[in-house]
């Protein structure tokens, strides 16, 4: 098993993890989302090819409106 932090909170997670896996295992809504791992924005037609490895850091970033 691998550490990968999403968001600032460590997950236990498989080796070769996808990041799509990550994120429809942690019930994370895809509408208006960004997502980086290590600071690389990774596209959503990516996430499905992109593996995490050992203490990869995940952030997601939800767009919200306002003014």
């Amino acid at each position: 098993m691998i550490d990968i932090k999403v968001n600032n909170t460590t997950h236990l997670c498989k080796p070769n993890v996808t990041l799509d896996e990550i994120i429809k295992g942690l019930n994370i809504s895809v509408k208006g989302i960004a997502v980086a791992v290590n600071e690389n924005i990774i596209t959503k037609t990516e996430w499905h090819t992109k593996t995490l490895n050992e203490n990869d850091e995940v952030l997601v970033i939800r767009a919200t409106q306002g003014g």
